[in-house]
């Protein structure tokens, strides 16, 4: 069980009601989670909002793109905390011919620290959505650097393309839940 949202304070013996968190039966996140958290405030009259942070730069913008990026990110993430948000999606599905990703481990490590820095981190969850997180390893150091669950959605969306090239009676969704098992077990 992963949970995604505000954390507690341990420390604070006077916290009479301590933040409602989102529990998840695996930080690994399936497409249609990514649904629902993207409309979470419909569903819980409220309680949770999430925001879409898009950690993609425009290409033209050149090598130097990168950090203008990033510092954008930041403060976006603040202001959409600030602005009632609890939970931040960072996703790099806007990649195109156009558009270049930030690499996820950068954008989420750039965005967890500069809310430590404003003492924000722990006001919400932050989960990535993104093309670059394949292996076991790729989901364990995102879960260090921050990330709460992550979205591998390159990853399934070619498992379900190639399913039938897989040896065996193995259905698109079968290749993918079999996919989520073994990175869970990893």
């Amino acid at each position: 069980v992963s949970f995604i949202r505000p954390k507690p304070n341990p420390l604070d013996i006077h916290q009479l009601n301590p933040p409602v968190r989102l529990a998840v039966s695996q930080p690994v996140l399936l497409a249609s989670d990514m649904v629902k958290l993207r409309d979470i405030a419909r569903h819980t009259q409220g309680k949770f909002s999430s925001a879409v942070l898009d950690i993609s730069y425009p290409l033209a913008w050149g090598p130097e793109g990168i950090e203008a990026r990033l510092a954008s990110l930041c403060a976006k993430a603040v202001d959409a905390i600030k602005g009632g948000h609890n939970i931040l999606i960072l996703s790099d599905k806007g990649v195109s011919r156009e558009r270049v990703p930030i690499p996820a481990l950068l954008a989420l490590s750039a965005i967890h620290q500069h809310l430590i820095r404003e003492g924000l981190r722990t006001a919400a969850g932050l989960v990535v959505e993104t093309g670059s997180a394949r292996e076991v390893h790729h989901f364990a150091v995102l879960a260090g650097y921050g990330a709460e669950a992550v979205h591998p959605w390159l990853a399934m969306e070619t498992l379900a393309a190639i399913h039938k090239d897989l040896p065996g009676e193995l259905s698109g969704e079968k290749a993918v839940a079999n996919y989520v098992k073994a990175i869970g077990k990893g």
